[in-house]
Parts: C-alpha cells; structure tokens; sequence
C-alpha cells in the first residue's frame, strides 16, 4: 500500500469518527428534550359583571373585538339609580362603568387591554346584580400552560429558567424558559405541568395563534447529567458561532 493510500485510508477514518462523534452528541442533545402532550396558551381574564339590575340597551363590542382600557362594551338602564338617588346615596362612576344619574345608565368599560372573548349579556334583557356581561382576555403578559409525561428521575431535571421552544399551529416557533413547575395526579399517573413565560407570545405577528385557549407544542430542555454534557454544550455553542443552528 502506498503512502497516499495510506493517508487517504487514515483521512476517511478520522471523517468516520467525527460524524460518529457528531452525530453521538447531537443524540444526547434530543434525549435532553422532551415535548408536551398538552399545552395552550394563558392569559390574565377580566370578567365583566353587572354592578346594578336593569335592562341592556346598547352592545358595543361582539366577540373576538380587540379593546383598549376605559372602551365602552356596554350600557344597562337601571331603577336602581334613582332608587338610591332618592335613599340619599349618590352613585359614584368607577373605572368599570360610568353612571348617569339623570338618566339612570351605567356604561361598562374594559378594565384591561385585550380581546373580548366571550359575551354573555342580551340585548333587551333584564340583568340581575352580579350577572356576567363578557370576558376579556387580556394581549398581555402571555404564557404557556404545558403538561408533561415524566419520569421521577427526568423531573428532578427540570430547572426553573431553561430554555422552551414554543411551536405554533402554524410550525412558526418561540422561545421562552421555564417559569414554574408543579406536578399533579391524574388517574394514578403523576403528570408534570410547567408554567413558560416568553415575550414572543406577545409578538404582533402570532398575535391570532396566541389568544388565550390557543394550542401550542412545548419542547423543553432538561438538565442534561450525563458525562457528555461538556461536549455537547461545546459542538451546540460552536453550531451556534458557524450560524448552523
């Protein structure tokens, strides 16, 4: 065999060896992740109630609309206005509705931004104190409520602050970390649920695939023990310099 055989032979040797290598550690790197079998999308909701009986006179928001704090959603006709005008009690107007006491109408207002999700309040109908009106759900802050199958050993490797890729319904991706974790049991199987926070649910152009109630996919990583994690923490970072990850 001649010396540049010999060197070719070596050369394809060492080029088998280092995509074993690669491919080895990049192995590790998925067995450190684990996807969701549940998780949507969470947001703070607002439900409006009707501080005072009457009839509903006026709609001005449906479904789906998006409001802004102090927007009018709805106006109610109360008796109870003069009744308590007449017991020497003047209704105040809050930051949840305005009173006209000549008239004897409340406006409801948003108390927080965001999307009308649900209206429950009847034009023409008599509503009872306390009755529901609609729910807001607010544009802000966002989370991911995600539900995982784990092992006892892989959930002691669940660390608050690691990294979660967000998959969207329409495969568009976010990150965001892990911002608490709980477990709980359900049919006798211990499920592991796991509160994301990212900023990019907030993002303008996901902003109809994050409403509240929206389905996600979470892919979280978990501490990775294994006496490859220098190496693979190394190739990632280098992945990451060259712009192949």
């Amino acid at each position: 065999m001649t010396w540049s055989n010999r060197f070719r032979l070596l050369g394809g040797i060492l080029a088998v060896l280092v995509l074993v290598a690669g491919l080895t550690l990049l192995f590790n790197h998925r067995q450190a992740r684990v996807a969701s079998f549940e998780a949507t999308v969470s947001a703070p909701t607002a439900q409006v109630g009707s501080g005072y009986g009457g009839v509903l006179t006026e709609q001005f928001v449906r479904a789906g609309d998006t409001v802004a704090v102090g927007d009018p959603l709805f106006t109610v006709i109360s008796p109870e206005v003069n009744r308590e005008r007449q017991q020497g009690v003047e209704p105040q107007s809050t930051a949840a509705y305005q009173v006209d006491t000549t008239t004897g109408a409340i406006t409801y207002l948003a108390v927080i931004d965001g999307q009308v999700t649900q209206v429950s309040g009847v034009l023409g109908s008599y509503l009872t104190p306390g009755a529901s009106l609609a729910t807001i759900s607010a544009t802000d802050p966002k989370s991911v409520l995600a539900r995982f199958d784990l092992e006892a050993v892989d959930y002691g490797r669940v660390e608050r602050g690691a990294p979660v890729t967000i998959n969207l319904a329409n495969n568009a991706q976010v990150q965001g970390s892990v911002a608490d974790v709980t477990v709980t049991t359900k049919d006798g199987r211990a499920i592991t649920e796991v509160r994301v926070e990212s900023e990019g649910l907030t993002d303008p152009r996901h902003e109809a695939l994050t409403r509240s109630g929206s389905p996600v996919q979470a892919v979280m990583s978990l501490r990775d023990d294994g006496i490859l994690a220098g190496p693979t923490d190394a190739l990632l970072q280098f992945l990451v310099k060259v712009g192949l990850r």
